[in-house]
């Protein structure tokens, strides 16, 4: 089977760390964390990180992981400000086993994140194992926003439409989600996962993303991206299940959307 159809062991890394930051600023909140991810995998791994900023995973060519914002879950929130300071988390997922491999190696021995200008030093990495889905079903709340771009069709006289993005409650965001997630599925060479119900949609936000075009020696681009956090219930095979759990759901995953509670 080919490399970037090897189904992997499904796991998150769960980074420990401190930082004396009272704050991130709202344009790096999120925007850091696939510069950390590329960078582990060409100090760990770079061939394999080279794979995956060129022409990505499998045969939709997905970046195949993800990634949370920090957390610091004791210190008092403040309204329009991103709070840090103490301890906190980060975490990062992948269906593909070769990374989640890389990064670990990498947070071994490294002593800090630098997440856009806020040093979050690394204290401890553990491992989260995925939930069994024993029954084939599962319910995904994310924890950061969703948005889906949805897929070109093509009229009887040969014109096309679609291809922009959708956000949750919109029109066909329903349709553009079960698309995304059959895609995801496939991708990791998994059977189809089902998309059951929207079973609540949170408050829009936009946070800013970095992404690059086709090939590694596109330029990177900077740009603001829209969503809300969402949860639903799916169904398909438990592999399946997990292998979203461990990546996140929709698009821009890589750039840190759609990330799933634990």
């Amino acid at each position: 089977m080919p490399a970037d159809q090897r189904k992997g062991v499904e796991v998150r890394l769960r980074v420990h760390v401190k930082t004396r930051a009272p704050e991130i600023p709202w344009d790096q909140v999120i925007a850091p964390g696939r510069g950390i991810v590329y960078s582990a995998l060409s100090r760990q791994a770079p061939q394999l990180g080279a794979k995956v900023h060129e022409t990505g995973w499998g045969p939709h060519r997905i970046a195949p992981f993800g990634y949370s914002a920090p957390e610091f879950p004791t210190v008092k929130r403040v309204r329009g400000t991103y709070v840090a300071g103490g301890a906190g988390t980060v975490e990062f997922g992948s269906p593909v086993e070769e990374i989640i491999e890389a990064l670990a190696k990498d947070f071994a021995v490294i002593p800090i994140l630098d997440w856009g200008g806020v040093a979050l030093n690394i204290e401890a990495v553990t491992r989260l194992a995925p939930p069994a889905f024993a029954s084939g079903r599962g319910r995904f709340r994310t924890v950061s926003p969703i948005a889906i771009k949805s897929e070109l069709t093509r009229a009887p006289d040969g014109s096309r439409s679609g291809g922009g993005w959708v956000l949750p409650g919109e029109v066909g965001f329903d349709v553009a989600l079960s698309h995304s997630l059959r895609r995801k599925a496939e991708t990791f060479g998994y059977g189809p996962v089902t998309l059951e119900a929207i079973t609540w949609i949170g408050p829009q936000r936009s946070f800013s993303v970095v992404g690059h075009g086709s090939g590694a020696s596109s330029p990177v681009r900077w740009g603001k991206k829209t969503g809300a956090p969402v949860e639903i219930e799916v169904s398909g095979p438990p592999a399946a299940l997990q292998a979203l759990w461990s990546c996140g759901i929709g698009g821009a995953t890589s750039a840190g959307f759609g990330w799933v509670r634990p």
